[in-house]
């Protein structure tokens, strides 16, 4: 599986989204690539981001794990909701009406810019 988030520790990769595998770790800026995750699911640790919401000290809770993450050139694809994710804000992944969406799956998921949206499908 792979694993995608976006990194806010401080260093030359902070805001920019991590890919991650079991052979390597990559890191590509919001402003010039889109990333197509398909078989999305919206992972979180609970616990941990509780805590932040609480005031601890941020840390990594959360990700999206995917079957497969394209990078390409930035485009605009069309997209419908957001998926949000900010343990400050909320403990949980939200949808763009504030839904609790924590482990639900998605065919597919796109980022544009520091965003994460479902891809619509065209027929």
């Amino acid at each position: 599986m792979i694993r995608v988030r976006f990194n806010l520790g401080q260093g030359e990769n902070y805001l920019k989204w991590q890919i991650k595998d079991a052979k390597s770790v990559d890191y590509y800026d919001p402003n010039d690539v889109t990333i197509i995750m398909t078989n999305a699911k919206l992972r979180n640790r609970s616990n941990v981001a509780k805590k932040i919401h609480e005031g601890s000290n941020k840390e990594v809770c959360a990700w999206i794990e995917c079957s497969s993450a394209k990078v390409i050139g930035k485009i605009d694809l069309p997209v419908s909701s957001k998926k949000s994710y900010n343990p400050r804000v909320s403990p949980n992944w939200i949808d763009d009406k504030g839904l609790n969406i924590d482990g639900e799956t998605y065919s597919s998921l796109v980022t544009i810019g520091k965003g994460v949206f479902e891809k619509q499908t065209i027929f």
